[in-house]
């Protein structure tokens, strides 16, 4: 049952990472879409590729904590 939680946990973390590259990589082409209406409200950009950083950065974090979580804890089949 903890492992696969922890294999549950170590995907979610993969899900978050790769949610926030592609998120980053959408900024330009949604924002070419948009036109007129928001050409070059840079707050707006930054807010995205903000979300886009929280994103990698929380989901390599959740991966990088669950590996050495379970580098950590012996297995039921090592013995003492």
């Amino acid at each position: 049952m903890k492992n696969d939680k922890n294999i549950i946990q170590i995907l979610w973390g993969i899900v978050l990472t790769v949610t926030g590259i592609l998120v980053i990589l959408q900024i330009p082409e949604k924002f070419n879409q948009m036109g007129d209406i928001a050409p070059n409200n840079i707050f707006a950009k930054l807010c995205f590729y903000g979300l886009g950083i929280l994103l990698i950065l929380g989901g390599l974090k959740k991966v990088i904590i669950e590996l050495k979580s379970t580098k950590n804890k012996p297995s039921l089949t090592d013995k003492a």
